[in-house]
């Protein structure tokens, strides 16, 4: 069976690591509308039907990955972390932005994929800063090349028919009751899946991620607007301490306009 390897793939000029980059594509044959669609990165989340909230670097104004988002991972992490994998976005800004699935445990449902400024600018990439906020990390599941074509990204230590699913946004009540009355032309947020959820979300599409090598170059950055602050003094005088603003401002993302 093939895998993939930090050593088998190009990985895109990522800031602060070195590992495979990827887009990712929403599976799942039973749902054409969203089969195949790329799955893309805005406001600190991830979405179907949504353009990337991506900001080219001066040299490069119409950069792809704007358009198609990267990540990138698995990168391990070390002391007593050394076995957890984590995930990054493939962006240029100092600092870096972590995905990971939110929640506290395996308990809890319907929390979406997420991803976080990571750290202050004189820190760099503070993995253990992000994760100890988040649910149990992500994997890159190569047994999945067999049966989907394609390495896929899951929870940790999770086993399920599926993992993810997309949902409308915004989650309005009463809910529809079943997928037929969604509009999936609509942007489609990601959330996680527990065995407690297979029911319980009727009007979401169930899918995996799946994982294709990318060679685009990074953005500067995606814009995840409330998606991490970094005022609880655990980098003691940190630059947002005074203020309480989240590191999604400069220097951490950089500044973001509807333009």
């Amino acid at each position: 069976m093939k895998t993939y390897t930090l050593a088998g793939l190009v990985a895109s000029p990522l800031a602060a690591m070195a590992a495979p980059a990827w887009t990712m594509v929403a599976f799942n044959e039973s749902v054409p509308e969203i089969h195949g669609k790329t799955i893309n990165a805005d406001s600190g989340l991830f979405w179907v039907n949504k353009d990337a909230a991506a900001v080219c670097p001066d040299y490069d104004p119409q950069c792809p990955a704007s358009e198609a988002t990267i990540v990138s991972g698995p990168v391990y992490g070390s002391g007593s972390a050394a076995e957890q994998q984590y995930w990054f976005m493939g962006i240029l800004q100092e600092g870096g932005q972590m995905m990971a699935p939110a929640g506290l445990d395996n308990s809890y449902g319907g929390l979406p994929l997420k991803y976080a400024a990571v750290g202050a600018e004189e820190i760099g990439v503070g993995v253990w800063d992000t994760a100890r906020n988040s649910h149990p990390g992500l994997v890159l599941d190569n047994s999945t090349v067999e049966t989907l074509g394609a390495p896929t990204i899951r929870s940790q230590a999770t086993v399920r028919p599926y993992t993810w699913m997309a949902c409308p946004y915004p989650d309005t009540y009463p809910h529809p009751a079943s997928l037929e009355a969604v509009d999936l032309s609509k942007p489609l947020s990601i959330k996680t899946v527990t065995y407690e959820d297979v029911d319980s979300y009727p009007y979401c599409a169930q899918i995996e991620i799946t994982l294709q090598p990318s060679t685009l170059a990074a953005p500067q950055y995606y814009f995840c607007e409330g998606c991490q602050y970094r005022c609880d003094n655990i980098y003691g005088n940190s630059v947002c301490k005074a203020q309480k603003k989240p590191a999604c401002l400069e220097p951490f993302c950089g500044a973001y306009t509807t333009e």
